[in-house]
């Protein structure tokens, strides 16, 4: 798929994107309850959280209704994704966990992704894995209540944790620091306390008591970070934009501390009544900040630096290099593409922005299969036009990405 975008502003009314972050708990927690997702946005990351729960007993009435078995097992012994590394990491310890054998594989990218920290974590507990790269086949059952992992790779794996502890009726995890997106690890714990668990973090550990969990009936809540890439695009563009159905930001640093992180570089940006509110600006300021605990919100904060004609400093970007592409080279090259300079170590990114006017003219660039790539530059793309090739990689998290931007008044045509 090519997007072309034309110079237009984005403004008005809408509701967020669903949490795709959310929507795969709740999938997974059918293994445990009755969940019914009504409207529920068949992302490709949310189809392979769909397919997991499917291999492990759940039946599925119209992608809407997830009944729980009556009993754990690995009921295919081969399960494939697409891209979805949530999913992997969640499902790595619910299989080790419900015992048995499987091979995981995946497409694209995600083959590439490390699984180094849960192999080294589970192997000594009466899990066997062929290797630390996918395909992988697992055999054996998890034989302790108490695991230690290091948290540096990715949190997904300590969500993957709670859930398999739930199996084995409680225990307790160490995470050996640093911990990467301590966010979605909140989240996790969260979602299952309201639900009927009790879960603890202290400091590195997590106590897990699990409790009968309640069903859950509704709509998935909406999603910050997506929702962010709509409101980059009013902020570049000097538009205005209510974007519906979000929750009460958290006290915690996560993908809602956008709505502060805007409102610290000079735009208009505010939460109220389930509503987030942003105003375009015509100038915007500098901004120091690391992500580390929320690592997806570089793309909608590199964006805005893009035309704040200031250095702002982007820290905690080590994970970046491992996503869907190596995102700070995705950023540099997309970036360069419209004439911003931009510096990159190990652990920072400096990004040197500069006026709207100075953007180079109807940039042809890549989203690198990248969902939030394209996203990004699709704002940038508002102020002086240009072209996305591969734009169908939007799909993985939010496929009503472009008809949405166009419902708010951007010009796009789509080949």
């Amino acid at each position: 798929m090519i997007v072309k975008i034309y110079p237009s502003k984005v403004s008005g009314e809408i509701k967020a994107p669903q949490s795709k972050s959310i929507a795969i708990r709740l999938i997974f927690l059918s293994l445990f309850t009755k969940i019914k997702l009504k409207n529920l946005t068949l992302s490709e990351d949310v189809i392979d959280a769909i397919t997991s729960v499917k291999a492990l007993g759940v039946k599925v009435k119209d992608n809407y209704e997830f009944i729980p078995p009556e009993k754990l097992e690995i009921k295919d012994n081969y399960i494939k994704l697409k891209g979805s590394a949530t999913t992997l990491r969640i499902l790595i310890p619910l299989v080790a966990a419900i015992g048995g054998k499987v091979t995981i594989d995946a497409e694209g990218s995600l083959k590439k992704r490390p699984i180094k920290r849960i192999v080294e974590a589970l192997s000594n507990n009466g899990v066997n894995f062929s290797s630390d790269t996918l395909p992988v086949k697992i055999s054996g059952k998890l034989n302790t209540d108490f695991i230690r992992i290091s948290g540096d790779e990715s949190s997904q794996y300590i969500s993957g944790l709670i859930y398999a502890l739930h199996i084995l009726s409680g225990g307790s995890l160490e995470i050996i620091s640093p911990i990467s997106s301590k966010s979605y690890i909140y989240l996790t714990i969260n979602l299952l306390n309201r639900l009927g668990s009790k879960i603890v973090m202290d400091g590195n550990k997590i106590l897990v008591k699990p409790g009968k969990l309640s069903e859950y009936e509704g709509e998935v809540p909406g999603d910050y970070g997506l929702s962010s890439f709509y409101a980059l695009a009013a902020l570049t563009t000097e538009g205005e934009l209510l974007i519906n159905n979000l929750w009460k930001p958290e006290s915690y640093f996560g993908d809602h501390t956008i709505v502060k992180i805007f409102k610290d570089m000079g735009a208009e940006s505010e939460y109220f009544n389930g509503s987030w509110k942003v105003k375009g600006s015509n100038s915007y300021k500098p901004i120091t900040i690391n992500i580390d605990d929320a690592p997806d919100l570089a793309m909608p904060i590199v964006g805005l630096c893009s035309i704040a004609e200031v250095e702002c400093k982007i820290c905690g970007i080590r994970r970046l290099r491992i996503k869907e592409s190596d995102r700070v080279e995705s950023i540099g090259k997309i970036l360069t593409s419209y004439g911003v300079k931009v510096e990159a170590n190990e652990d920072k990114l400096v990004v040197y922005g500069k006026s709207r006017g100075l953007l180079n003219k109807f940039v042809n660039t890549d989203c690198f299969n990248d969902h939030r790539v394209a996203m990004m530059s699709s704002a940038l793309a508002l102020i002086t036009g240009g072209v996305i090739s591969n734009a169908e990689c939007v799909n993985k998290s939010n496929p009503n990405y472009w008809k949405d931007l166009i419902s708010l008044g951007a010009k796009i045509s789509i080949q």
